[in-house]
């Protein structure tokens, strides 16, 4: 049944009951029909999450048509899915483990190859086949690559190697069981089973000069730029070659485990751990990786690196965007020339897409950097030292908060001190505060930034924070460890959570505990007040849950926010929206309790909003970001029209939507 006709019964149903029982009815048949809309919505909302990891494509759609039926928070919550949601595309066709996946030069061809022995030729841009499958090796394709006339080169367990064009093979087969084209896509570089590489001319398959030195242990991978063959054998021994007189130029010793060079940079485990090396220069270009490495993939400054657990990272500079992709066990990787796409090949017969472009929007953004503040916090003499540096017999900071008004910064140390700092000069702003020797594990400014409260070990101590003159004694009752602190918005009270999973409130006026704690399954991790409703308090635990509370009768409001794997280090407040921190960022909707959207950014510790509102700030050991805030986007639904305008409509859309076309759900 179309919308049309869906519409003109809608009419009909109106026009009789207005006939029969006049107004009173119409206004009964309106709210039946708005209410059977709502159903409607909630229904597809939960469609388009079910088919997410499987049809990206549907899913997109499902929420655009729950949505266009009622704009429900269920509808709501599955746009906003969508919309972060960097699984863009699954390509099916293979029969059988997919090993191989590579672009064309330009990003607008994948080709795919797998233990099916197929090649299959895909429209980047459409996710669609080109055509047929290609047939012709006895065995499965283990490497497909592009040269540079976009004919595609295929190896495989057959130990030969195949040019195509199109779907016609182009020639007799090589033999060789890897290789690699030059630029200009006229000598092919091979290696064969016994380790052996050689360079042969395209157009005629003959071989250009002797062969290099055999590679006792095997061949894994091999690159050659036309002057330069670079190659890498079982043993985990990477070489570079003159390739005109065969002498070798160079040596690095790497690890039996996956490879990737590029642009003269190399991407290798060794012993479980990945480095990349400037084959210049044979330095570190980032940090060492631990990990169960598969596959690896690279692009300019991107790094693309799969797990044996299906974990797929992605690297920029090395440093890691949002959250791992799933994608199965991953047999290779490639990421489009453009740096925007990255395709992952698996066990479960299926190629994914990932949107990189989005990947980098929901890592957010960094921000501008404060002047370095430098911490005195030595027992002897004092000295300036860089708290992320400790020198032995020194402190080094342990916690910081900002002031209100941030102008001030409040650091806390492992000695037991707390300084004040002015934000734009980096200089200490006043004495240090010092509550108890051992590690200050909190700070919390007052809402007027008058007061300021620290808590090291069990103990919590209160400051005039002008003065740096402690008003009470030590604040003692819990019998842990107090990880985390926060005021009160009429800043009158504070409280305090700690590892013996106890929620305590104190009178700062006179710094006595009042009768109220609440307690959970977990230690208590980070604490915040909803700023609309004084009432309303936030709490994160150890384990990764996040409750809402009425501290009035100390009873939770609705389900525990549930997502997160490890501490909750923070929480914010922003009109109907919660976020939290503990590694990444998630947004939720307080209405529901659900999640909205993807995880933002990675290795994040603490999460605030602008006062307006319109920013999200995360802040970690790598600095601070600003990060996408994807609830306050005006028009999802029209901004995955246009996402969705980029593949043809599904084939099965009708058994999910019988009663709408294509056009209506994004005209």
């Amino acid at each position: 049944m179309g919308a049309r006709r869906m519409n003109g019964l809608r009419a009909a149903v109106l026009a009789v009951l207005l006939l029969a029982t006049g107004s009173g009815a119409v206004v009964a048949a309106r709210q039946v029909l708005t209410a059977r809309d709502g159903v409607e919505s909630v229904r597809l909302a939960a469609q388009s999450e079910n088919v997410a990891a499987v049809d990206p494509a549907m899913s997109r759609l499902l929420a655009v048509a729950a949505w266009r039926s009622a704009p429900t928070p269920e509808a709501r919550r599955s746009l906003l899915a969508a919309l972060t949601r960097p699984l863009t595309a699954v390509l099916r066709g293979h029969r059988n483990s997919v090993y191989a996946v590579a672009y064309n030069q330009d990003g607008t061809l994948l080709a795919s190859g797998g233990a099916d022995g197929t090649l299959w030729i895909w429209d980047a841009r459409s996710a669609k086949p080109t055509g047929q499958p290609i047939r012709g090796h006895r065995g499965a394709i283990t490497q497909v690559t592009f040269a540079a006339n976009d004919r595609v080169i295929t190896a495989s367990r057959d130990r030969t190697i195949r040019i195509w064009n199109g779907e016609k093979q182009v020639g007799k087969p090589i033999r060789g069981t890897i290789v690699a084209p030059d630029p200009r896509g006229r000598v092919l570089a091979v290696g064969d089973q016994n380790g052996v590489p050689r360079l042969i001319n395209m157009t005629t398959r003959r071989q250009l000069g002797r062969a290099f030195p055999r590679h006792p242990s095997g061949l894994r991978d091999l690159t050659f730029d036309g002057r330069t063959l670079t190659t890498y054998d079982n043993a985990g021994v990477l070489r570079i070659w003159n390739a005109r007189t065969h002498r070798l130029i160079g040596r690095v010793a790497g690890g039996p485990g996956p490879v990737t060079i590029n642009q003269g940079n190399m991407a290798f485990t060794l012993q479980g751990t990945l480095r990349r090396l400037d084959l210049g220069t044979r330095q570190q270009t980032s940090r060492p990786i631990k990990g169960d490495f598969v596959a690896l993939a690279s692009k300019g400054n991107l790094l693309a690196t799969a797990q044996r657990n299906g974990a797929v990272h992605v690297l920029e500079s090395g440093v890691p965007l949002a959250e791992p992709f799933r994608a199965g066990t991953v047999r290779d990787l490639a990421i489009s020339p453009d740096g925007q796409w990255l395709a992952t090949a698996s066990d479960d017969e299926v190629i994914r897409i990932w949107d990189l472009a989005l990947t980098r929007k929901l890592s957010g953004e960094p921000m501008t950097t404060t002047p370095e503040i430098r911490v005195s916090t030595t027992t002897a003499a004092p000295g300036a030292i860089d708290p992320r540096t400790p020198t032995p017999g020194r402190s080094s900071a342990s916690t910081s908060t900002p002031s209100p008004d941030g102008t001030t910064l409040a650091v806390g140390d492992t000695a037991g001190r707390t300084q004040l700092f002015d934000i734009k000069t980096g200089k200490p702003a006043g004495a240090p505060m010092a509550c108890r020797p051992g590690v200050v594990n909190a700070v919390a400014f007052s809402p007027d930034g008058q007061g300021l409260a620290t808590a090291t070990a069990g103990s919590i101590c209160l400051w005039d924070a002008r003065t740096q003159r402690q008003l009470h004694k030590r604040l003692t009752g819990h019998t842990g460890q107090v990880n985390t602190l926060t005021y009160s918005p009429d800043g009158r009270y504070l409280v305090s959570g700690g590892d013996d999973h106890t929620i305590r409130w104190w009178d700062v006026t006179t710094g006595t505990p009042i009768d109220l704690t609440l307690a959970q399954a977990s230690g208590i991790s980070a604490l915040a007040f909803d700023p609309s409703d004084p009432t309303h308090l936030a709490t994160g635990t150890e384990n990764g849950t996040v409750r809402l509370w009425n501290v009035t009768d100390k009873l939770p409001i609705g389900p525990p926010f549930l997502g997160h794997t490890t501490p909750v280090t923070s929480i914010a407040f922003s009109g109907d929206t919660l976020a939290t921190a503990a590694g990444n960022i998630r947004l939720w909707d307080l209405t529901t309790h659900k999640q909205l959207g993807s995880p933002l950014g990675r290795a994040l510790r603490t999460v605030t909003f602008s006062p307006d509102g319109r920013e999200l700030i995360g802040g970690g050991p790598a600095g601070t970001r600003r990060l996408w805030n994807p609830a306050l986007t005006p028009d999802p639904a029209t901004e995955l029209c246009a996402l969705a305008r980029r593949f043809p409509p599904p084939l099965d859309l009708p058994s999910y939507l019988p009663d709408r076309n294509y056009p209506e759900i994004c005209p």
